[in-house]
């Protein structure tokens, strides 16, 4: 596998990864090297290998740096892990997408590429840089999107509403692509094993923002609404875990400058980033999950992983109205609110803490949704891919 990511922090990568170690099969995993980790390391069976760089805060021309450098560092390694032991698939998680063509070498030698769609480009970059799909840049990202797709052997995409648009726009065919929805890995998230036993200070009403710090998803309204909610949730608390172990920057320095000028700025905490093992524990402190973001074309159509990791681990969630929410939930089994009431925010959080057994049965309903998307049943068609694309000849029996 290849990522642009931390692999210790990437929840869909480890869970793919450590399933597969799981039913028998060698998985070496390349990633970005945070500051202070080996350069290889077996994590749970895996064995990672890190190139030499990190993530960094930036504008376009940041991104399109380090996509750029990556490529080259997973080609190479990839190159070089060819001629050690030939690979039988090489699976590619984007952004970018054009990060599929570092399986070129062992491609040549027989390996099978499959692309894992996370998020679809063109809708990230208008929703990040506040264009629309008709800009220019948008035209050369749906170019490399046709590119990648073509030149992988099977294309999977995080939600049906990414393949729904994807075979839509003709980049590629049904028989070529499936859905592995994000699940949460009920190994880890495991509610029995890790009980929910609330808050350390009694009396606080605490919500939990995990993931990164941007405008764009919203975090901002969770310290808008501390003031409105103030009077009437006197434990009331914000503790933010930032994705990026280094901290978010700017974002997040404005995030705390908001609460100052708010007022609030003693009701919010940021505690260090967490290692993927270390998440159910913060979440099963919460009070509520929360899923804030501004909708935009990319918000409105991208399921959050902390969303299943909430339900998995008993929160109740509280969220923003959008497309794949309802699309995925049942009524009665979120509480929504559109994006930027924050009146509406305010009352239903002021709700859940005036009768939490409202919160709980929220909680139990959600449940149906693991019920028809356990990570066991989506990792079960993702196998039967790598089934289809090498053959049970070469694949370790179940």
């Amino acid at each position: 596998m290849a990522v642009h990511a931390y692999y210790e922090k990437d929840a869909r990568v480890r869970r793919y990864a450590e399933s597969l170690v799981r039913k028998g099969h060698h998985v070496e995993v390349i990633a970005l090297r945070a500051p202070g980790a080996p350069a290889e390391e077996w994590i749970e069976g895996v064995l990672c290998r890190r190139v030499p760089m990190h993530r960094r805060r930036g504008g376009a021309l940041r991104y399109l740096y380090e996509y750029l450098a990556f490529l080259l560092w997973a080609t190479w390694y990839l190159a070089k892990g060819t001629w050690r032991r030939p690979y039988d698939v090489i699976h590619v998680h984007n952004m970018p997408d054009f990060l599929v063509f570092c399986g070129i070498v062992p491609k040549l030698f027989g390996a099978r590429i499959v692309l894992d769609v996370h998020d679809l480009m063109p809708e990230v970059w208008a929703s990040k840089f506040h264009s629309t799909l008709s800009h220019p840049a948008v035209l050369i990202l749906r170019i490399q999107e046709i590119a990648s797709h073509f030149f992988a052997d099977h294309v999977v995409f995080a939600t049906g509403i990414f393949r729904e648009i994807a075979l839509a726009r003709g980049t590629v065919r049904p028989e070529k692509s499936s859905v592995v929805l994000n699940a949460p890995d009920t190994d880890l998230f495991d509610e029995e094993r890790q009980p929910w036993t609330g808050p350390e200070r009694p009396g606080e009403f605490r919500l939990l923002y995990l993931g990164t710090v941007s405008e764009r998803h919203g975090v901002d309204q969770l310290v808008r609404v501390l003031p409105l909610c103030r009077a009437r949730i006197p434990g009331l608390r914000l503790v933010i875990h930032p994705k990026l172990e280094g901290g978010e920057g700017k974002p997040l320095e404005e995030l705390l400058d908001l609460a100052k000028r708010l007022g609030v700025e003693d009701l919010v905490e940021v505690r260090p980033s967490l290692d993927l093992a270390e998440v159910p524990e913060a979440m099963s402190r919460a009070s509520v999950g929360t899923f804030t973001p501004h909708v935009d074309l990319h918000i409105d159509i991208a399921l959050s992983l902390k969303i299943p990791e909430y339900v998995a681990m008993g929160l109740p969630i509280v969220t923003v109205r959008t497309r794949i929410m309802e699309s995925l939930f049942h009524p009665g089994e979120v509480r929504y609110f559109e994006d930027e009431d924050l009146e509406g925010f305010a009352e239903i959080l002021c709700e859940l803490h005036e009768h939490p057994d409202r919160g709980r049965a929220l909680a139990r309903r959600a449940k149906r949704f693991l019920e028809e998307h356990s990570w066991e049943r989506e990792f079960e068609g993702y196998h039967d891919v790598l089934r289809g694309l090498r053959g049970t000849a070469v694949l370790p029996a179940d």
